[in-house]
């Protein structure tokens, strides 16, 4: 079984589709959070969700549009997105926001959350320290995360209880080892922040034991022009041919 994980999509509908169209032989898809927000396109990005009928969990600017996440947790250009895009939404794509959960477990100790399991919505794991808690604390042999929109990959080697990262900037592969345990972001589909603009996927191969993440090219420039169209900050718009 073969499942595709999608996160971070941010109402970005050129890099959504290019990724599905990219995609192939997946059983199941996994969609952890953050469906909208600094986009210009959040209710076709839902809609598109809802089609896929696959397991969903919210993220920090999916609850923000429902209420669930104080507005002023963010920064100027987030919460103007945040702002433009409840005024968008439709009834329909607000309930599905508002009935999201924080949590998905895929199997037997391996679950996805947007942000931590320690905080769901809002801890960004981009250490090792953070990483090194997570893992002496918590039960489990993967969690897969996103929030930070940084492809990589922590490791903890349990014969040594060594911390290894690997940056998947620009896609890479992990094989599952018994001895190790591993928090995997396979990176953000709508605004990569790992100086790679491609939009970010990963697939989780069940039979295998192994995650591939790979990068998509999308076309950038009608994306922007949606953004600035809109109203939105322009900053949102110019920060995605950066990968930043």
């Amino acid at each position: 079984m073969k499942i595709g994980i999608i996160s971070d999509i941010h109402s970005n509908s050129e890099a959504l589709n290019s990724v599905l169209e990219n995609i192939k032989e997946v059983d199941e898809f996994i969609c952890l959070g953050d469906i909208v927000g600094y986009g210009a396109d959040p209710n076709y990005c839902i809609e598109k969700i809802k089609g896929l009928n696959c397991r969903c969990i919210g993220g920090n600017h999916d609850f923000a549009i429902t209420g669930k996440v104080n507005i002023n947790y963010f920064n100027y250009a987030a919460r103007a997105a945040i702002l433009w895009t409840s005024l968008q939404l439709k009834k329909e794509n607000f309930n599905f926001l508002l009935n999201l959960r924080k949590k998905i477990k895929l199997k037997d100790n391996v679950f996805a959350v947007h942000g931590s399991p320690q905080d769901p919505l809002l801890e960004y794991i981009l250490d090792k320290d953070t990483a090194s808690f997570i893992f002496s604390k918590y039960d489990f042999k993967i969690y897969f995360i996103g929030h930070s929109h940084l492809a990589g990959c922590f490791s903890f080697n349990e014969d040594n209880n060594k911390i290894d990262y690997n940056n998947f900037s620009n896609g890479g592969y992990v094989e599952i080892s018994k001895n190790k345990r591993y928090i995997i972001n396979c990176g953000s589909i709508g605004q990569p922040r790992d100086g790679n603009p491609r939009a970010s996927y990963g697939i989780y191969d069940l039979k295998y034991n192994t995650v591939n993440i790979y990068r998509v090219s999308y076309p950038i420039n009608l994306t922007k022009g949606k953004i600035i169209n809109a109203g939105l900050p322009g900053s949102l718009a110019d920060r995605l041919s950066y990968g930043r």
